[in-house]
């Protein structure tokens, strides 16, 4: 038996698989010699359908020629399941991942398009029928295009339901993807799937099939394969004995100990058994019948302060909660009986009263341990969202994740930067919206480029929804980058010193322009140099930065840092691969560029002269 197909038997004893891709031995390859395991796959920008392979092992590659050009068919069948993978498309490439071979995922070169159809990557593909002639129907677009520049690495994460039948083999309810997200954005969610897509390995739905994937169309290539099974039983709760004691509490010592006011069994938890909205505190005691061993996931949201102990232990301390918020703790359970304790008190009459917790197992859905009436008390609020319909500057705070965190101590307990969460929030963030759906934050206090992000705009109800926290959030697929000066000495290329609430060292901003068109041009003060720093997008694709200077120093030498990473290596055409083919880095011909490395780091810098620009292609 092939190794990786050992490996592949024993991943599956856990719910979990993890294709090791060191054979097609999970796969039905069919007669066809297009598919192979290699260990990368390069993409030549300037070619269609084309795509060339290193040797190894870890990813999986569809070359396809006149004679050669299989799907793929898993082995194994599943019904339930979540499958996340990594995937490259050549350019003007075509593929699809059919659930249970019957329901497609459209996997496509759609870099750039502005109006995606079901045919874009991430839509699901139309349904077919013949009347006479072939018509297509029920496709689905993604909400927004996510799609990546071909040759670059991009991640999908898949949640699916199987259709469900009765015992007489009629199908009861449809197959539906829970969810779809492509680069982090959400394409679809609680998506009723009618009956097969264009291409299925049969019309005749069932409760199981195998994954599909197309290698009649163009090259692609695959890695990093998990597929979690989700067909065991889901965890069951209850009863839970409960008892109430009425009072404005703050900590769970002043209850501790007194009289009940209620006492009684509830099959599931809820907060109505307080028979008020607040001013109570209540303890539930019961056991929740763990089917499977492994990993469990347990979701707390509550309005109010909470505790929660698990088999005696304490896995979420008292804390206070706002209705909307989760708590969330994984932990290893044993199957069997699993006693829960959960401790609830509030007392703020202006927040509406609300429990729910919710388990999930290593192979089974979360399950509600709560009654669904005590989740409805609050109506959840309709985003705030600003369009970019012509270009569009925005001003709000801005909590993104660093690439690299700063580990000086002299940032861990700044009130902007959040250590746990490896975050830091920008105070003096400026977004730039346009109508290509490709979009940037700056940070005035040091002139870096933030982020980016392709998709709509930004929701702003975090600003603007009640109390509001003076931040927004990008509403698609999102790049962070270090948040960082772009222009530095040279003997400070590898210094990660980001802005704090006020401007770094020698930086000075002195503000934006606006152009006619309504994209801002930033100018600051650097070394004591004048820049001047535009951002404009490019066919709609790219993101091209141009630094102007001025009043430049004598006797030390600056550079622009155009890219930081683990890894940094040519592609050719003055082209950069950042981070293993996480986005691309171009520069106009006779530019030269220069990568230095250092304790794992890398960096492509330029030096700085009368005017820097280069391309960000994403």
């Amino acid at each position: 038996m092939p190794l990786g197909l050992l490996l592949l038997i024993a991943a599956t004893v856990h719910s979990q698989e993890v294709l090791p891709l060191t054979d097609l031995s999970f796969w039905k390859t069919g007669d066809g010699k297009n598919w192979q395991v290699a260990s990368d796959a390069n993409v030549d920008m300037n070619e269609h359908e084309r795509m060339a392979v290193v040797a190894g092992t870890g990813v999986l590659a569809n070359l396809p020629d006149a004679n050669n050009r299989s799907n793929l068919l898993s082995v194994s069948e599943y019904g339930d399941v979540d499958v996340s993978f990594d995937f490259m498309m050549a350019v003007h490439s075509n593929s699809g991942f059919y659930l249970q071979g019957r329901y497609e995922v459209q996997l496509m070169d759609s870099w750039g398009v502005q109006k995606p159809t079901f045919a874009d990557c991430g839509g699901i593909f139309a349904r077919r029928r013949w009347n006479p002639a072939e018509q297509l129907f029920d496709g689905v677009p993604p909400r927004i295009n996510a799609c990546l520049a071909p040759g670059l690495w991009q991640h999908m994460e898949i949640s699916f339901q199987a259709p469900r039948f009765d015992a007489s083999g009629v199908k009861t309810s449809n197959a539906r993807l829970l969810k779809v997200v492509l680069n982090g954005a959400l394409l679809h969610e609680n998506l009723d799937l009618t009956g097969p897509t264009g291409g299925p390995i049969s019309e005749q739905e069932a409760a199981t099939g195998p994954f599909l994937i197309q290698g009649d169309h163009g090259p692609v290539a695959f890695r990093n394969f998990r597929i979690v099974s989700k067909q065991s039983a889901p965890v069951t709760g209850g009863p839970f004995r409960y008892k109430v004691i009425y009072g404005n509490f703050r900590t769970p010592a002043e209850f501790a100990g007194k009289k009940a006011d209620l006492e009684g069994t509830t099959e599931n938890l809820t907060w109505e058994v307080s028979k008020k909205d607040d001013g109570f505190a209540t303890v539930f005691n019961g056991n929740m019948v763990v089917r499977e061993a492994g990993k469990h996931r347990i979701i707390l949201q509550n309005s109010g302060r909470s505790s929660l102990k698990i088999n005696g232990s304490e896995v979420l301390p008292d804390a206070w909660t706002h209705t909307t918020n989760q708590r969330v703790v994984e932990l290893d359970l044993q199957a069997g009986s699993v006693p829960v304790e959960l401790t609830t008190y509030k007392m703020e009459g202006w927040m509406q009263p609300y429990l729910g917790l919710w388990v999930e197992g290593p192979g089974s859905r979360p399950a509600a341990l709560h009654t669904m009436s005590s989740t409805l008390a609050v109506t959840p609020s309709d985003p705030i969202s600003l369009e970019a319909a012509r270009p569009v500057v925005f001003r709000s705070f801005m909590d993104m994740d660093l690439k690299h965190f700063p580990t000086a101590p002299e940032y861990q307990d700044k009130p902007n930067f959040f250590a746990d969460a490896k975050r830091k929030r920008i105070v003096h963030a400026v977004h730039v919206g346009d109508p290509s759906h490709l979009h940037y934050t700056y940070d005035l206090d040091n002139g870096a480029l933030a982020q980016l992000w392709k998709g709509n705009f930004l929701n702003t109800s975090p600003m603007w929804d009640n109390r509001g926290d003076g931040s927004s959030r990008p509403e698609g697929a999102i790049l962070p980058f270090d948040d960082v000066s772009v222009i530095v000495s040279k003997s400070d290329l590898f210094e990660m010193k980001p802005s704090i609430t006020e401007p770094v060292a020698q930086y000075r901003p002195k503000g934006y322009d606006l152009d006619d068109a309504g994209t801002p041009t930033f100018r600051y003060q650097r070394f004591g140099m004048d820049v001047e720093d535009h951002v404009l997008v490019s066919d709609g694709k790219m993101l091209t930065r141009t630094l102007k200077f001025s009043n430049q120093a004598a006797g030390q030498e600056y550079v622009c840092r155009l890219a930081i990473g683990e890894k940094i290596e040519t592609s050719g055409d003055n082209t950069w691969m950042v981070d293993g083919k996480n986005y691309y880095i171009q520069l106009p011909k006779g530019v030269k560029a220069e990568v230095a490395r250092q304790n794992g780091m890398a960096v492509l810098y330029v030096p700085v002269s009368s005017q820097v620009s280069y391309s960000l292609m994403w």
